[in-house]
């Protein structure tokens, strides 16, 4: 199971600091969130300039298409659409090479999924409030991630919300392959204690 650690649930450090201690320890990712904020790109390009791990890019926004420059000028490796922002039919452009996610809240049944499997590789469940750090994980999900796990067998899981030891021990033994860790992670006192 990937580790996407998310860089925004950290304000006590600059951003270069900290991506230099998570790269210290080999994250598979760094996770962003985009509140509907294109300045985005500034962060990810000066992630860019000091470290090789991938981008995990989660876009909230009713207006994805504003992103897509940035995305493909920036190759996002992983870019996912909050789906109860989106207010039309989401068409990425062919020329984007990143793989793509649909993130739903825990209220969203996951047979929303069925309209992006075609071009969709993952799908994010948000087991918390999206966007706010330090959420407790919501139980519930385990069902659905076992539901979503047998409704489309070939496309990934990916978890971001309240993820700590326990829960990520039991979401590996489920199958899942990328959690996002934020708080639990990146303001721990000893980062490699809680990777």
């Amino acid at each position: 199971m990937k580790i996407s650690a998310s860089v925004y649930s950290n304000s006590s450090k600059p951003l270069e600091e900290l991506v230099k201690e998570l790269d210290s320890y080999r994250v598979d990712y760094f996770h962003i969130d985009c509140n509907d904020d294109v300045s985005v790109f500034d962060d990810i390009t000066r992630i860019r300039k000091i470290s090789k791990t991938p981008i995990d890019l989660h876009i909230i926004s009713p207006t994805p298409e504003k992103f897509y420059d940035g995305i493909a000028r920036t190759k996002t490796e992983l870019v996912c659409f909050q789906f109860e922002n989106l207010k039309a039919d989401l068409k990425v452009p062919k020329d984007i090479v990143s793989k793509l996610g649909l993130a739903i809240v825990s209220e969203t049944p996951v047979e929303k999924f069925h309209d992006f499997k075609k071009d969709f590789d993952f799908v994010l469940f948000m087991t918390t409030t999206p966007g706010k750090s330090g959420g407790k994980f919501n139980k519930e999900n385990f069902k659905k991630i076992r539901q979503f796990k047998s409704e489309f067998p070939n496309s990934k899981i990916h978890v971001d919300g309240g993820v700590n030891d326990e829960v990520s021990f039991v979401l590996r033994n489920m199958g899942v392959s990328l959690i996002v860790s934020g708080s639990y992670l990146v303001n721990a006192d000893y980062v490699g204690l809680a990777l």
